[in-house]
């Protein structure tokens, strides 16, 4: 196994351009902190690798909380410093990163989840922080059925990737059918990651919806 942080970075990227998590999941085996490694690929130049990234997080995530909550509630809390104004620097990915967890450690949605709809309004979050709340409330929505006006209020939003978001996750808080119905001819278009299998989905937010009617999930 690569021993120095750069040699191990480049072992990293090679299985997220694979999407080799099986292979990752063994790497990270290896070590008692891997998740540092894995937020730094989040930043990477390739906007793939970036992805996969945050996807990769998630299931390692699942692997350390098996042996150590307390570790992965570390990595969360560091990720939501990084996302404060006293952190000096700006945790681009920082949503998404918290989503994904949160959707592996599914025990942590309470705690966690909550916290996320604070940034539907804080540049530049919005867009991940919808998209983090519509992937968290896909495993456990009930942690957010009081934000379920928040989340009504990105409809109106100028970004069609909120508006999109907003609406799976009004479809999944039971709470949207009207507004759903009302959207489907919308024929803006979309682009964004989807985790189903591993790659970038362009489509409509009506056909987006379409989908979300007939139950299908990203």
């Amino acid at each position: 196994m690569t021993t120095t942080f750069n040699q191990q970075k480049a072992y990293i990227r090679e299985m997220l351009t694979k999407r080799d998590f099986n292979a990752l999941e063994q790497w990270a085996t290896t070590l008692s902190s891997p998740l540092r490694r894995l937020v730094s690929l989040t930043y990477d130049s390739d906007e793939l690798i970036a992805w996969r990234a945050i996807e990769g997080v998630g299931r390692v995530a699942a692997l350390m909380a098996a042996k150590n909550l307390e570790k992965v509630r570390d990595t969360i809390r560091r990720l939501l410093w990084h996302m404060s104004d006293e952190s000096g620097g700006v945790g681009w990915h920082s949503p998404e990163i918290i989503g994904e967890i949160l959707v592996n450690v599914p025990a942590l949605i309470p705690e966690y989840g909550p916290l996320l709809p604070a940034y539907f309004r804080e540049e530049p979050f919005e867009r991940g922080a919808f998209m983090a709340v519509f992937r968290a409330a896909s495993v456990d929505a009930d942690p957010f059925r009081e934000f379920a006006a928040d989340v009504e209020a990105g409809l109106a939003e100028a970004d069609p990737i909120i508006r999109a978001f907003s609406l799976g996750t009004l479809n999944i808080l039971n709470d949207g059918q009207p507004n759903i119905k009302k959207m489907e001819p919308d024929k803006t278009k979309i682009r964004f990651y989807n985790f189903s299998n591993g790659l970038f989905t362009e489509t409509t937010i009506g056909a987006f919806v379409r989908e979300y009617l007939d139950d299908t999930k990203y």
